[in-house]
């Protein structure tokens, strides 16, 4: 079953669309709904006071209607969605409706409690910037978590392992994917990797999947200090690895081509493949566009405390 959204314009843009197809914005923050609409109203009064940029909402028709979001937030667009969907859908149709070269993914229950802008966008503006940039994150006792993620085969298994953030100001270590999906990303880079796969039904995957493209094709992620997050109920972030609908996709592109003298050859990935994908897009599309393979990542991967 396909989810369908519909998008509640803010107030501004009413009239407003042409214009801003020539003057494009900077920066538009998404915030992922997924509390209660207490929590949600006391997040955006929070991002509306201290962020001056365009915010918009990815949450549900249900919500939005019964709690009458609209007429509360009128300089706010909404994404509401029909039903429920995955995190990696939610962003890829925030991609889709903000208008802006940098787009920032944020969720109603954390709070930002630390934001270099001009450092954030200094480095994502260079020629050679990263994919995205994903932030610090703080669990309730304010202690920072374990969400530096680095390449690892446990067996057949993709099973990455997780470090701890160095909090040291100014510093950047790779990350290879973006845990919950948050963090600060390049729009129309995003898009050219065309985001995150819908068809992958387990958030893990999803992100998973996502964050080895990126390093395949030759854009890291990082994790930079100038950038960390509060979660004021939570103690800590749970994944769950577990086998999903889909998950096959992100082991065929991820593991399916190898790096041999400098060229790429497609060899499957047994016991999970997913034949179709492997024909129709690692054989045709990947192949000519990947820059290294998994297991040159791993090798070469450094890790936080190597750093």
């Amino acid at each position: 079953m396909i989810a369908h959204y519909k998008t509640v314009q803010r107030r501004q843009d009413v009239g407003m669309r042409i214009s801003a197809l020539y003057r494009q914005q900077q920066l538009s923050i998404g915030i992922l709904d997924v509390a209660s609409a207490e929590v949600l109203c006391g997040t955006l009064d929070w991002y509306m006071a201290n962020m001056n940029c365009t915010l918009h909402v990815i949450t549900l028709e249900d919500t939005f209607e019964q709690e009458e979001l609209g007429q509360k937030y009128p300089d706010v667009t909404f994404i509401c969605f029909n039903s429920l969907v995955s995190v990696g859908e939610m962003i890829n149709a925030f991609a889709d409706e903000c208008y802006a070269t940098w787009f920032l993914v944020v969720r109603s229950d954390m709070q930002m409690i630390g934001f270099d802008g001009s450092q954030l966008m200094r480095l994502m503006g260079e020629k050679s910037h990263p994919a995205m940039i994903t932030p610090i994150a703080l669990n309730q006792n304010g202690e920072v978590m374990p969400t530096i993620r680095a390449p690892y085969l446990k067996g057949k298994e993709l099973d990455p392992l997780s470090f701890m953030p160095p909090v040291e100001p100014g510093r950047l270590v790779s990350n290879l994917y973006p845990v919950m999906g948050l963090g600060l990303y390049d729009r129309a880079l995003f898009q050219r990797l065309r985001g995150y796969d819908g068809q992958i039904s387990g958030e893990f995957y999803q992100l998973l999947d996502f964050g080895i493209r990126c390093h395949l094709y030759g854009f890291p992620i990082f994790t930079s200090s100038d950038f960390a997050i509060l979660f004021g109920a939570k103690q800590s972030i749970v994944e769950d690895r577990s086998r999903c609908e889909g998950m096959e996709r992100c082991y065929t592109k991820a593991l399916s081509i190898h790096r041999i003298a400098g060229k790429n050859v497609v060899e499957k990935w047994k016991p999970y493949v997913d034949k179709v994908l492997l024909k129709t897009e690692v054989r045709t599309k990947q192949i000519i566009l990947q820059k290294t393979d998994f297991f040159t990542l791993m090798k070469e991967w450094k890790n936080p405390e190597e750093t």
